[in-house]
């Protein structure tokens, strides 16, 4: 049993609201609720990220309120199977992957760790609270540039005492590679990139695919892949999308012939 939330404002996210309630609640029948926020009542500066503080401090409200997992998912991010699996991993946070290896956002931080990691999708349990009541106290500040929940964890993993390893696990006959890290007596779980999949180029069993509204075309674009077939769809990546400021030709293209 679970809680899922997560934060809608603004005109690019509002339209999306229902669609994305319904796939919730069509394929996750553990979570216990669905708790959507929209209220900015914390005062913060116009900077990067400033959204991550208002959404961890209603996670960690509703975690000590309830005293169960709480489940963060981003209003771009369709669901696509029972989440449960994940929210049952031994972990005391779970926390999917951001794209790029070790030139993921941000750079001086995963060109060190190999990796990055993407708030889009994280699981939060009690017994992580503790650590990431530090960890909003760290973002409050801007203890290094912005309020960004990635800049600061990512950050504060590479700056303290901590230890990685790697461990497997099996999910409707597919074995996956996770990362776990060892930090301050919990441990925290990496999940495989093909388990959340960002900018998914065609359906793999992933539990959920994380698709960037602007390299879709907008909001009414990204609609579409609620009820299309992933595979007919445009792809999500930002090649050759000169008006997102990127020349490069695509070499996702060929993945899916």
């Amino acid at each position: 049993m679970y809680i899922i939330t997560s934060f809608c404002c603004g005109q690019k996210y509002l339209p999306i609201r229902e669609k994305w309630l319904q796939r919730i609640k069509k394929t996750c029948k553990h979570a216990k609720d669905i708790k959507l926020f929209d209220k900015i009542d914390v005062p913060l500066e116009n900077k990067y990220g400033w959204w991550d503080v208002l959404r961890l401090n209603n996670i960690l409200l509703l975690a000590r309120e309830t005293n169960i997992p709480v489940v963060q998912v981003d209003m771009d991010i369709i669901i696509e199977k029972d989440i449960q699996p994940l929210v049952n991993l031994c972990y005391d946070f779970i926390i999917s992957t951001e794209i790029g290896g070790n030139k993921a956002y941000p750079t001086e931080c995963s060109s060190v760790l190999g990796f990055g990691v993407c708030s889009g999708f994280y699981i939060l349990k009690p017994s992580a609270a503790s650590f990431f009541k530090r960890m909003l106290h760290l973002m409050y500040e801007q203890k290094y540039g912005n309020y960004s929940d990635q800049v600061n964890l990512m950050h504060y993993i590479m700056n303290n005492k901590h230890e990685i390893n790697e461990e497997t696990c099996v999910f409707d006959g597919t074995t996956y590679t996770n990362k776990i890290i060892s930090i301050d007596g919990i441990k925290i779980c990496v999940l495989d990139f093909e388990i959340v999949i960002r900018d998914p180029v065609f359906s793999k069993g992933q539990f959920a695919n994380h698709i960037n509204i602007d390299n879709v075309g907008g909001t009414m674009n990204f609609l579409r892949y609620f009820d299309e077939p992933l595979e007919s769809l445009p792809l999500s990546c930002r090649c050759g999308k000169k008006h997102l400021g990127n020349s490069e030709i695509c070499t996702h293209i060929s993945m899916r012939s």
